[in-house]
């Protein structure tokens, strides 16, 4: 090592750009990578939805008070007669929609609580198209009307949770069977199924693992100023209930619309794509700086170390003239670098801990893993032995008559 250090001590101009510089992208990377997880994730997750067969019905607003029960479900009914409707549903808690929205706070003994999204309706465990992966559907006499001020506190609610929140909340245990509590100690739950994957509707809490923290409950719509449903169709034939549904829902509630509120209709796709829009945005825009930097580093790190190889041209043919072999020459080269990124990924892991303190007290960003240090790390340990490789392979190919000459 001694030899490595000579020569970093005798060029210190040279090692400590690259060291900066290096450091200056493993903050950057570190915190970038983060962000590009967490705007990502959720883009990747299975919502659970039969893509192309759901469409949404939205903002039914009441002109005269609330909805009841008897008119949410009079309203499935006329939509589920359309022709090419499998089924429809009533709902509160509509699929990438925010304007009802149920949100629960579950605790299962000896575990931290979990806001969770609830999706109130009849079947819709088909309406959705979800796949039941264990335990069953709720039963027919289970469904209750919706009671906003809390059900009876001492009646148990059956509930279908997410695989993803069952692990969440019992680990590996199984989780039919379980019984869970309100986050105040209030509501009792018992998990009756499982259902593969469902995306929940609060578009702002899909971060750090949350897209899929949602249940089920047996409750049927009721008291409500505005409705929603949820109308699954045969693929063929969704453009034409598309078109069919704003008439069936003007016929079946004539007069009791609010004026000037239109009711939504869309396919599921199409809500998808407006509700995630500045998530993929987000994405783009951290691949491309996440690209920038690490061109701009492998451009630095073989520019610098070409110049730096260049100015010992004399002191290389030596080498050569006395008998080092390419390899040795080569192996030089790598080892000085791995020592100068080592140095750099040190001071950029410790600068982007800095980094991820300021966003957090600034911005409410949320801590960055321990994980994506190392991945940084690694990272730039091989675009800097990638980057140097063709400068020191020149090096190593110098004839020893090089030594006769003067930079």
């Amino acid at each position: 090592m001694n030899p490595l250090f000579s020569q970093l001590r005798r060029h210190p101009l040279m090692p400590w750009l690259i060291v900066l510089q290096i450091a200056v992208a493993c903050a950057i990377l570190c915190n970038t990578l983060f962000l590009l997880a967490q705007q990502g994730g959720p883009l990747l997750t299975d919502d659970g939805i039969v893509r192309d067969e759901v469409i949404i019905v939205d903002q039914l607003v009441n002109g005269g008070g609330n909805w009841s029960a008897a008119q949410a479900r009079t309203g499935a009914d006329a939509l589920a007669r359309i022709p090419g409707v499998k089924r429809a549903s009533a709902v509160v808690g509509a699929p990438m929609r925010q304007t009802l929205t149920m949100v629960y706070d579950l605790k299962s003994a000896n575990d931290p609580t979990l806001q969770v999204s609830g999706f109130i309706g009849e079947r819709l465990i088909g309406t959705l198209g979800l796949q039941l992966s264990a335990g069953r559907d709720f039963f027919a006499e289970e469904y209750r009307d919706l009671q906003l001020d809390g059900d009876d506190g001492s009646a148990t609610t059956p509930v279908i949770l997410t695989r993803a929140l069952a692990r969440s909340l019992f680990g590996t245990a199984n989780p039919l069977g379980q019984s869970l509590t309100g986050g105040d100690g209030s509501g009792h739950y018992v998990v009756v199924g499982v259902v593969a994957h469902l995306m929940r509707y609060q578009l702002a809490e899909l971060d750090d693992g949350k897209a899929e923290y949602a249940m089920l409950l047996p409750r049927r719509p009721a008291g409500l100023p505005m409705l929603n449903f949820v109308i699954r169709s045969d693929a063929g034939q969704r453009e034409a209930v598309l078109k069919a549904v704003p008439g069936v829902l003007q016929a079946t509630f004539a007069g009791q619309i609010a004026s000037g509120f239109e009711p939504l209709v869309a396919d599921y796709e199409q809500l998808r794509d407006a509700g995630l829009r500045s998530r993929r945005a987000a994405v783009w825009l951290l691949l491309t700086v996440n690209a920038v930097v690490t061109a701009i580093t492998a451009i630095g790190i073989a520019s610098l170390s070409g110049y730096w190889i260049q100015q010992r041209t004399r002191q290389i043919g030596i080498r050569r003239a006395l008998g080092a072999r390419r390899g040795q020459i080569l192996r030089q080269f790598l080892a000085e670098n791995l020592l100068l990124t080592a140095a750099g990924v040190f001071t950029g892991v410790l600068l982007a801990l800095l980094i991820n303190q300021w966003l957090m007290h600034h911005y409410e960003l949320p801590r960055l893993p321990l994980v994506y240090l190392p991945i940084a790390a690694l990272l730039l340990v091989l675009l800097g032995q990638l980057a140097v490789a063709a400068p020191a392979r020149r090096a190593a190919n110098l004839p020893p008559a090089s030594a006769c000459r003067s930079v």
